[in-house]
C-alpha cells in the first residue's frame, strides 16, 4: 500500500481526444482523482483473500465492499456497479465506482475491455475531469494473466468509450466529454513494465486512427 505522504511515481502514456493517459503506482483508495474505479470478482479465485489495492479500498471503506458482497446486496456480477458518492475523508477521490467482473475462472480480455468502457462512460456521466482505473485482477487472486493482453484490452475499452462520447457531442446529442486525464493504477514493482505495454497499445490505436 502506498504511503499517503509520498507522491506516487507516474509515467505518461500519450494524449488522444483531449485526454492525457498515464499509469501511476497507487491503488484505488489513494488515487488523487475525481473518479476512482476498482473492479471486484464474485469471489476470489481459489479461495485467496482480498489483497493489494482492493484490500486497501475495502479497509478504507470500513470493509463495506466485502460485507455487501457477502450479503448479496452487491454480487459483483459482470458489469454490475455500485457508486460510492460520499467516500470517507481518507480517500482523495470525489467518488468511487466498483465494477463487478463476475466469475474469476472465466475472466477474459473482452470482459476487461467492457469494464473500462463502463468506467469511462460513468466518469463522464459524473462530470469527472480525472479518472483512475484499477482492474484489481491480481487483488482477487487471478494470477495467470499473460494471455489476457490486459493493457491492450483496457486501452481499447477506454478509447472506444471516449470516441463514442465524442461522436454524441459532435452530433449535438451530449455535451463534450469532461474527462481530461485517465490513469491506470498499477503496483509499484510493475510500473515500468506495465507502462511500456500501455504505451505500445496506445501507439497502436493512435496510429490506426491517424493520431
Amino acid at each position: 500500500m502506498n504511503d499517503p505522504h509520498t507522491i506516487p511515481e507516474r509515467l505518461p502514456i500519450g494524449t488522444l481526444d483531449g485526454v492525457d493517459f498515464d499509469v501511476a503506482a497507487w491503488g484505488p483508495a489513494q488515487a488523487d482523482v475525481d473518479f476512482s474505479v476498482a473492479c471486484m470478482f464474485e469471489h476470489e479465485q481459489d479461495g485467496a483473500p482480498v489483497a493489494g489495492g482492493l484490500l486497501g479500498l475495502d479497509t478504507a471503506l470500513g470493509s463495506q465492499l466485502t460485507a455487501l458482497r457477502a450479503s448479496g446486496d452487491f454480487r459483483a456480477q459482470e458489469m454490475e456497479t455500485i457508486l460510492i458518492s460520499l467516500p470517507p475523508g481518507t480517500i482523495p477521490a470525489r467518488a468511487v465506482l466498483v465494477i463487478g467482473l463476475g466469475n474469476p475462472e472465466t475472466l477474459d480480455g473482452d470482459r476487461l475491455r467492457r469494464a473500462t468502457r463502463v468506467a469511462m462512460r460513468e466518469a463522464i456521466r459524473q462530470g469527472a475531469r480525472s479518472l483512475a482505473f484499477a482492474p484489481s485482477v491480481l487483488d482477487g487472486g487471478h494470477t495467470d494473466n499473460a494471455g489476457l493482453d490486459m493493457p491492450r484490452m483496457m486501452m481499447d475499452g477506454m478509447l472506444g468509450a471516449l470516441r463514442a462520447e465524442h461522436a454524441l457531442a459532435t452530433a449535438g446529442l451530449a455535451p463534450p466529454p469532461s474527462v481530461q486525464r485517465c490513469t491506470f493504477d498499477v503496483g509499484a514493482p510493475r510500473l515500468h513494465s506495465s507502462g511500456e505495454a500501455f504505451i505500445a497499445a496506445f501507439n497502436e490505436f493512435a496510429q490506426a486512427r491517424g493520431g
